[in-house]
């Protein structure tokens, strides 16, 4: 079992992101694990009432209870820990400038960076200038899967506390390479969806059995040859138009 405490060191604040989106309810389990004083997000920003959906952000330390949960966890999209010499507002600042990204369409689009299997796979792909960019001044992100496997992305040149600006979003732009990057791996790719589906359209995600929807979003994945970034709206098209020939549209 990996031990999280080690992972958590001394010389660094540490954080939690919470993702309100994850069936796990780790904002719920957090506050019973001796959590207190997670903060949303997306505060101060036009998406500041939509509460059931918005990440949270916590200080933790290295001896928190809450770690302990992490490691017996058996969802994998709770959030991740994120490691920065930043103070809490810095980096709820940081994290809040990212509420929106640009697409290389010319689209700008929500980033899921508090889902891990899409925030870690983002900033693994990206090259060390675009980690930069992308982590500002925050130092690492960890996340820890089910089967006890630690994932840990590093930033090559945080950003310092006292240089540290906002920038209103969208501002980060993804890049060609990482989207590319994405789409090569067909698991990644059938959770981002998943996760998508249920984010815009909760009532079309709850239709279906979860094992029935995934066989579903897999094959889907397998046969689309659209543009890379119309994956999502194509999905939900294709479940919309599958559930008004069931007539459970109207």
């Amino acid at each position: 079992m990996c031990d999280l405490n080690q992972q958590l060191t001394p010389d660094l604040n540490w954080y939690v992101i919470l993702n309100e989106t994850s069936d796990g309810q780790p904002q719920r389990w957090f506050y019973l694990n001796g959590g207190s004083d997670a903060q949303g997000i997306w505060l101060s920003t036009p998406y500041a009432e939509w509460r059931e959906v918005m990440p949270n952000l916590a200080q933790v330390t290295p001896e928190h209870p809450f770690l302990d949960w992490i490691e017996q966890a058996s969802c994998e999209d709770w959030g991740m820990l994120v490691g920065s010499h930043a103070d809490f507002a810095t980096v709820q600042a940081h994290f809040r400038s990212l509420t929106h990204v640009w697409l290389p369409s010319g689209e700008h689009v929500f980033f899921r960076f508090y889902d891990p299997h899409f925030g870690l796979d983002v900033a693994t792909l990206c090259d060390d200038e675009q980690r930069i960019a992308l982590m500002g001044p925050t130092q690492c992100w960890l996340r820890l899967s089910a089967q006890q496997t630690l994932t840990r992305v590093e930033n090559p040149a945080p950003t310092a506390p006292a240089d540290f600006q906002e920038r209103p979003f969208p501002w980060w732009q993804v890049p060609e390479a990482v989207l590319a990057g994405l789409s090569e791996d067909p698991g990644v790719l059938v959770n981002n969806l998943l996760q998508g589906l249920s984010e815009y359209q909760q009532a079309l995600y709850d239709a279906y059995p979860e094992p029935v929807l995934r066989q579903k979003t897999e094959r889907f994945v397998a046969r689309y040859q659209g543009e890379q970034d119309g994956y999502l709206a194509a999905f939900i098209q294709l479940i919309e138009q599958e559930q008004q020939r069931l007539g459970m549209l109207s």
